[in-house]
């Protein structure tokens, strides 16, 4: 049988944290999900022109897509409250709203001059590339929802479709890998770090 294609897309909404000590990266995201499942189909014209449903996700068959590079506990919970759109040929649109945390390798060498690009990596947990093919579903991280963060500088992002095989098994494992470009702003630091410490030593000069 053929794969079944599966077209992901990142939405990202806020940068929130930026755990420089655990060298995390925490990220408020829509993971867009879309599919087509021949056993969801139906004819409107027998259900009263009903043309879309919306379903619980844990109802149906869903690919199982993951953050690889995952820092927090391996829980689905609050993927599973997210409802799925079906329609009646079949088609299915999973939109997820979700707060991720993954790991990114943090290079304060230039600190507070630095950037940082980090990495949002998805695949199948169960399923290989014989089984679940994954496409992009836009051409770029959709940032139309994007709030600034106020310690951190958005300057690019970017993605990339990978295929790996591993020595244990022969079927491929297709993953998309999204990143995120950073720059940490100056002056955020010069007022909350600098300013306060250079008047805090000249109020001791003057004390003493």
């Amino acid at each position: 049988s053929l794969p079944v294609p599966v077209k992901l897309g990142l939405t990202l909404t806020q940068i929130f944290d930026m755990m420089e000590k655990n060298q995390i990266l925490v990220s408020n995201v829509w993971l867009d999900q879309e599919w087509r499942d021949e056993f969801l189909q139906w004819n409107p014209d027998d259900f009263n022109g009903i043309r879309r449903l919306n379903l619980p996700s844990k109802l149906i068959w869903l690919p199982d897509i993951v953050l690889y590079n995952n820092a927090d506990e391996f829980s689905n919970s609050n993927m599973m409250q997210a409802n799925a759109m079906i329609d009646f040929d079949g088609s299915v649109f999973w939109p997820i709203p979700t707060r991720l945390k993954s790991t990114c390798q943090i290079d304060v060498t230039y600190f507070p001059y630095d950037e940082q690009e980090c990495r949002l990596k998805f695949g199948s947990w169960t399923y290989n590339g014989f089984q679940v093919s994954i496409a992009e579903r836009n051409d770029a991280i959709e940032l139309s929802n994007y709030v600034p963060n106020g310690e951190w500088d958005l300057l690019d992002t970017s993605y990339q479709f990978n295929i790996f095989r591993y020595p244990c098994c022969p079927e491929p494992f297709p993953d998309i890998t999204f990143f995120v470009r950073i720059r940490r702003r100056i002056l955020y630091y010069l007022y909350s770090v600098v300013f306060p410490c250079v008047m805090l030593s000249v109020l001791t000069l003057l004390v003493f």
